[in-house]
């Protein structure tokens, strides 16, 4: 019987290990990832009426998915509510949060993801979608 457990736990534990996975990356660290993504970021800054999100691919193919909410809620902070990756496509739902103090003129934040399945959603929990902006890279 106590075998069975076991065999269980790791079953649970390979199924898990077979999902793409995702992370935030600090926004100090953003040199890290790819030239691109700082001047991105600094362009949202400049240009702080851009809401929405952008796809970056970043070392090994992975792909960093970038989203600013816009200087009308410049008093906000973003998080990542969830991520599910299916076949077809992959959502992103992030939290909007009161930010303690706006250190920035648009809020944005930076998903990382293994890779992205099918259509990509980005939305907020209520399930309003982000759309992709229109930048040039």
């Amino acid at each position: 019987m106590r075998l069975r457990w076991v065999w269980l736990f790791v079953i649970m534990l390979l199924l898990a290990g077979c999902q793409p996975s995702y992370w935030v990356l600090e926004k100090e660290r953003i040199g890290e990832g790819s030239s691109d993504l700082e001047i991105y970021a600094n362009y949202l800054q400049m240009h702080d009426d851009v809401k929405g999100y952008q796809v970056f691919t970043i070392s090994e193919g992975k792909k960093m998915v970038v989203v600013s909410l816009g200087s009308s809620e410049k008093d906000k902070k973003l998080e990542v509510s969830d991520v599910k990756f299916t076949r077809k496509e992959t959502i992103v739902t992030v939290k909007r949060k009161h930010a303690s103090k706006a250190n920035e003129t648009n809020p944005y934040i930076l998903i990382g993801m293994d890779k992205i399945e099918g259509d990509l959603i980005v939305q907020d929990e209520s399930g309003d979608r982000f759309e992709e902006t229109d930048y040039q890279q």
